[in-house]
């Protein structure tokens, strides 16, 4: 028993040290409804190194926080842009944004 709770542990600590956060960035990122929340906030948290996103509907900022020696925040605008979703840095991909749903693509062309 004491040698799993020791491979545990050791594990954990292996893990605990390959990924901190230790940079966050907030960021403007077009977007218009939940589906779009759901889109950017994934598409962030699959960059590796992205701890933790959010993006706020009401005011479009994303903040993430990220460990900086495996990602930038431009990757992580990039990541997105390729899902459609413009940044003030990325512009959007536009097949990508053309093939989301009309309700997600409203803002953005308000926006233009």
């Amino acid at each position: 028993m004491k040698k799993i709770l020791l491979i545990v542990f050791i594990a954990s600590m292996i893990m605990a040290c390959t990924s901190k956060p230790n940079a966050e960035a907030e960021f403007y990122v077009r977007g218009n409804c939940d589906m779009c929340k759901e889109r950017i906030d994934k598409t962030a948290l699959v960059v590796k190194g992205v701890s933790s996103a959010d993006w706020n509907e009401e005011t479009s900022v994303l903040k993430v926080a990220y460990d900086s020696t495996q990602t930038s925040s431009i990757a992580i605008e990039k990541a997105i842009a390729a899902t459609g979703h413009a940044t003030k840095g990325v512009a959007m991909d536009s097949i990508a944004h053309k093939a989301l749903p009309e309700c997600c693509q409203e803002h953005a062309k308000e926006m233009h």
